[in-house]
């Protein structure tokens, strides 16, 4: 992954990303929006494109990107009442990049439904020695993966973090900041969403690791923001304890974990929104991953309880399932030869008291890892 180190006011680092990633950012803002005209096939789901409908959206290329640009704008308000400095960043990349704002802010909302992840946190009792530990897989549509990059976000005011994230795209999958502090997100699978753009952005959440030190600041801050319109969980650690949302326009639960294990395998766990789940309207593969992850997530909560640490998270994240059923090659580890297209981009294993996280690109399995810390 290219790594890029960022310093600045919030504008001056957008548009140093911008320049830095200009290739890569005009492109993905194209790519995303010729899959969000195919997501809008019947009977399609973004992020799992019917490529032979090309020949039909790509002619209305233009059109559509005008309604999407419409469409993103109305963004504006929300992010610069609650998270001005997000927005100062999005001007300088679009400025950087040579990039219009309004496919910046589209990219930044229609992407959010990519994060197709694993993500895992013990606590107290559960862990080796006592002190959190986060993990996570971040499961992206084949190809997304060269779009990944480590931001090193170095501000005039607020904490300095550390993040993976793709191109142009402002939230991202994991980081930590210079107090420890570690946040990771992914979306849930629930019916009843809004089946418009989303007017309240994730993006809003990813506001944390320039704003908090301690997972008590990260609960104050995300209770003070409304709920996103698209189904998120939401993971923040520290040297302590760790956080876990589970939020949707239907409802909102926050959790304080200080001995204990959590997960989630994009399905709500929590009983404010298990209601809303739809595993049993997905399409076959989104389904049968989800159940895989799941199942492997329960066994291991059973291998590793009182004993989870950086190898046991390891073993975690890079699992292929059971060679003797459904699971062999469609579990945690994803590979797109065996999951649809599906594939881990990269993985993170954070440890908030040493200040310090694992690194891993692509896959787990292949143990391509880098160390950063503060």
């Amino acid at each position: 992954m290219r790594e890029f180190v960022l310093r600045g006011s919030y504008y001056e680092m957008g548009r140093q990303y911008g320049e830095g990633c200009r290739r890569n950012i005009k492109l993905f803002t194209k790519v995303i929006q010729v899959m969000v005209a195919l997501a809008e096939r019947p009977g399609a789901e973004i992020f799992t494109p019917k490529y032979r409908y090309l020949p039909l959206v790509l002619p209305f290329f233009f059109k559509n990107r005008r309604r999407y640009r419409i469409e993103a704008h109305k963004y504006v308000d929300n992010i610069k009442t609650h998270y001005p400095e997000g927005l100062e960043m999005l001007e300088g990349m679009a400025a950087g990049a040579r990039v219009d704002l309004d496919d910046l802010l589209f990219l930044n909302a229609a992407a959010e439904s990519s994060i197709r992840c694993t993500a895992i946190a013990a606590a107290g009792d559960e862990t080796a020695t006592g002190e959190p530990i986060l993990a996570m897989n971040a499961d992206e549509a084949k190809g997304v993966e060269r779009y990944e990059v480590v931001l090193d976000f170095r501000p005039e005011d607020g904490y300095r973090y550390q993040v993976c994230a793709m191109a142009g795209v402002l939230y991202y999958n994991f980081g930590m900041n210079e107090k420890g502090l570690v946040l990771m997100s992914t979306f849930l699978f629930l019916r009843d969403q809004p089946a418009e753009i989303s007017r309240i952005p994730m993006l809003l959440y990813f506001s944390i690791l320039n704003r908090c030190a301690t997972v008590d600041e990260a609960k104050d801050l995300l209770e003070s923001l409304p709920k996103c319109d698209v189904a998120t969980v939401v993971y923040v650690g520290d040297a302590e304890k760790f956080l876990r949302m589970e939020t949707s326009p239907m409802g909102r639960e926050i959790e304080v974990v200080e001995d204990g294990l959590r997960w989630n395998a994009n399905f709500p766990t929590t009983q404010t929104l298990i209601p809303y789940s739809n595993i049993d309207e997905m399409d076959e593969a989104s389904t049968l991953f989800s159940r895989n992850r799941t199942s492997r997530l329960e066994h291991f909560a059973g291998r590793y309880s009182g004993a989870f640490d950086t190898e046991a998270m390891h073993t975690t994240l890079s699992d292929h399932g059971d060679a003797d059923d459904s699971t062999h090659m469609r579990s945690m580890c994803m590979h797109p030869k065996y999951t649809a297209g599906k594939q881990t981009c990269a993985s993170i294993i954070a440890l908030p008291r040493q200040r310090t996280f694992r690194l891993y690109g692509p896959n787990p399995c292949l143990n391509e890892v880098k160390e950063y810390g503060f």
